[in-house]
């Protein structure tokens, strides 16, 4: 029997990871949610737009995760298309549970954009002004924490023709905005 070479090993392990992560990301957002899912996550980035000095938020939620948090925070059903005032029941939420904070530490004034929904999921536009990019802002994002104990809120930020990525668990309260450096 002939020895596999390490590079070929390496590669395929590599590819069958890639091919995982894929088929997860796909069935994530992508499958209709039947019942309860057992992934918690959301997904958040924040780009800076430097010619109109802002920053441009969008947060993608499950439906499922997002209706269920509304409805036991409420006492009564939510419907995210028919609830009276419900895009500011969202925002209210949202304004306690993703703050971002600007160098001198104060905190930044969210504009809520605008909301698109699906079955699956509900994407949140949000914007601030600012004048400078996201380098060592501080961000807390404590969304559904109280709701589900294995909750993960991945954040991708881009500015500047730079990238910071950030991972917040249950427990996780402020992280700082700083630039990945790839190891090449």
């Amino acid at each position: 029997m002939k020895k596999i070479p390490a590079n070929i090993n390496r590669v395929f392990r590599f590819t069958t990871f890639v091919l995982i992560l894929f088929a997860f990301h796909f069935s994530l957002f992508t499958f209709p949610t039947v019942k309860a899912h057992r992934f918690h996550t959301s997904l958040t980035r924040i780009d800076y737009n430097s010619e109109e000095k802002l920053f441009e938020i969008s947060i993608k939620l499950f439906t499922h995760d997002l209706v269920l948090l509304l409805e036991e925070k409420s006492g009564k059903r939510v419907d995210l298309e028919k609830t009276p005032g419900i895009d500011k029941i969202i925002f209210d939420y949202l304004s306690e549970n993703f703050v971002l904070t600007d160098k001198k530490g104060e905190t930044k004034i969210l504009k809520w954009v605008g909301k698109e929904s699906d079955v699956d999921t509900v994407e949140i536009y949000l914007e601030t002004p600012s004048t400078e990019n996201l380098e060592n802002y501080k961000l807390k994002n404590t969304i559904f924490f109280e709701t589900f104990p294995v909750q993960t809120n991945l954040v991708v930020c881009r500015y500047d023709g730079k990238k910071a990525d950030l991972m917040f668990k249950v427990g996780d309260k402020i992280k700082e905005i700083k630039e990945v450096i790839s190891e090449n």
